[in-house]
């Protein structure tokens, strides 16, 4: 063997390297080391110029959600639901969409609907306006509300949100049959923010330590979910999730990397971006898959958290529901008031969790996932 290749081989060349990869990587994205080794650029490259977006007029604007605030919003939430499951929302209003401050940080709850379908229920048209009028935290756009429209219902939804809350710092798109743990995504959010803000500000420091004159970065650049990753499109037309060749050549491969539209974050900056490049592309149907592909082309890569449980379903439980998870899936509206009586009954001397379950965390609620079903 040659002299050099071997040297290249030793233990402590293979070490150097690793160490130096290490190095690199910690200089050019250390927040996300300690998180789920995501690598998102501070400042996304700006996408080329596009047509404006173009959609549905508002039925329902409510455009005074975020006026009188005091403060900027820090969280809007924007719930999918269809125009007859007012028991959902009204599930959700009884429990974690009830929450509007935590810990002075400002937070409100909005459902997105469509027109309603052929429905049994002739008046529900006329039940709907009357429940937005008592409730005020509907917005209601002109479209079939149907499943292959929701990614029209999240484009008005985020559309609305930057219309209408310009000062927000971040949005979550999730949908009416899913728990929100909205005082861990919160704090899930300001650490990730503060993380990330140093981090930029470690970059711009004069020679002598001092900080220089930067950008002021009020809010990162931020896609977090529960991300799926190498996702081919569906080809059968009875699939609700089917994209034709059209929408997406096979030769493009699978879908670029994208949230799960059970419950995504996009913080301001990027849902700006999102907003100005989605009129260039063609719709798919499938919303949350849309979302990434615009994501790729503006330069944003999205961000993987475990607490984001995605489709998933997990058992009833007041440390999981309380303390670990941020979302989960398939809640139904009886149930859902369950857990915010369980979680909000613990709030005082009773903890969340043990220390034992507090150090288990996310591995413990795998287990009782996987053990239930």
């Amino acid at each position: 063997m040659h002299p050099t290749m071997s040297f290249c081989l030793h233990p402590r060349c293979i070490l150097l390297a690793a160490v130096t990869f290490l190095c690199i990587w910690a200089i050019f994205c250390p927040s996300e080391i300690r998180k789920e080794l995501s690598c998102t650029p501070l400042m996304p490259a700006p996408a080329a110029p596009v047509p404006p977006l173009s959609l549905p007029h508002l039925l329902i604007p409510n455009i005074g959600v975020c006026t009188g605030l005091g403060s900027p919003l820090f969280l809007l939430i924007l719930v999918s639901s269809a125009p007859d499951h007012q028991e959902q929302r009204d599930a959700i209003r009884a429990s974690w969409g009830a929450l509007q401050e935590i810990q002075g940080y400002l937070v409100r709850t909005l459902f997105m609907l469509g027109e309603p379908s052929n429905s049994p229920l002739e008046n529900i048209k006329e039940v709907l306006k009357q429940e937005a009028q008592v409730k005020g935290d509907i917005v209601q756009a002109a479209f079939m509300d149907s499943y292959r429209n929701l990614t029209l219902k999240t484009l008005s939804g985020l559309a609305w949100a930057a219309q209408y809350c310009p000062d927000v710092h971040y949005v979550l798109k999730t949908d009416d049959d899913v728990y929100i743990n909205v005082p861990g995504l919160v704090a899930e959010l300001k650490q990730r923010g503060n993380d990330l803000k140093k981090d930029w500000q470690q970059r711009y420091l004069d020679r002598d330590g001092t900080a220089a004159r930067s950008p002021n970065l009020p809010v990162p650049y931020l896609y977090l979910g529960h991300i799926h990753r190498r996702v081919y499109p569906s080809r059968s037309e009875y699939s609700r999730h089917w994209v034709s060749e059209v929408q997406w050549p096979s030769a493009r491969g699978p879908f670029p990397p994208y949230g799960s539209g059970t419950g995504y974050v996009l913080s301001a900056p990027v849902l700006r971006l999102i907003l100005r490049a989605a009129g260039g592309v063609p719709l798919i149907p499938v919303e949350d898959v849309f979302i990434g592909v615009i994501a790729k082309r503006v330069g944003v890569i999205p961000t993987h958290s475990i607490r984001i449980a995605g489709a998933s379903r997990y058992p009833i439980d007041r440390c999981c529901f309380g303390r670990i998870l941020l979302t989960s899936h398939h809640i139904e509206p009886w149930e859902m008031k369950d857990i915010w009586e369980l979680v909000k009954s613990s709030s005082g001397n009773r903890p969340l969790c043990s220390w034992l379950q507090e150090a288990l965390g996310m591995l413990r609620c795998w287990v009782i996932h996987h053990w239930h079903f």
